[in-house]
């Protein structure tokens, strides 16, 4: 897992995963336009910061872009459901990505039992969404510090700071734990 020298880490929240249901997009457009619906509780320690699937709020579009305009096989049809992670953009803005550039994005399959190495990415902030299965991140904002655990579970999404050192593993003996990670400059 990366810190096996180290003691037993403090384990921050191991409770079952949940998420709200969607909000209608009227809800969330509301009379003044867009809203910040990521206002909803966050975790900060150090360089990390850790949203639970329950706290994020999801909307309901129905159709997302809907496009009347357009010829019927660009229109919009149905109904989508978004989850806004993390947005800088104008009415849902949260001020905690303004000045980063796109780097990489990675699809990463942790096997069964498998688990990354500690690691650092100077000058690179790095998003996790977990997409499937089940995991623990480990954390520390330096070589010298406390680690701190936390469960990764599907809908989680953690923000994690370019100097701050950290581990993923994969807790399930038998299924994959499936995140797209995108590092930020």
């Amino acid at each position: 897992m990366g810190f096996e020298d180290e003691e037993d880490p403090v384990v921050a929240d191991d409770e079952q995963p949940w998420e709200p249901e969607p909000i209608s997009q009227e809800a969330f457009l509301g009379p003044e336009g867009l809203s910040n619906i990521n206002r909803a509780p966050l975790d900060r320690v150090s360089g990390v910061i850790y949203k639970r699937a329950a706290h994020i709020k999801r909307v309901r579009y129905t159709p997302l872009a809907p496009s009347p305009e357009a010829a019927p096989p660009w229109q919009g049809q149905g109904e989508a459901v978004v989850r806004w992670l993390f947005s800088e953009e104008p009415g849902t803005e949260e001020g905690i990505l303004q000045g980063r550039c796109f780097q990489c994005l990675l699809d990463v399959a942790l096997l069964p039992g498998a688990a990354t190495g500690q690691q650092a990415h100077a000058g690179q902030d790095s998003i996790l969404y977990v997409l499937e299965g089940q995991g623990r991140l480990y954390h520390r904002p330096s070589a010298s510090s406390p680690v701190v655990a936390r469960p990764l579970r599907r809908g989680d999404a953690v923000l994690i700071s370019g100097d701050e050192f950290y581990s993923v593993e994969n807790l399930d003996d038998a299924a994959l734990l499936r995140m797209i990670v995108l590092r930020l400059g």
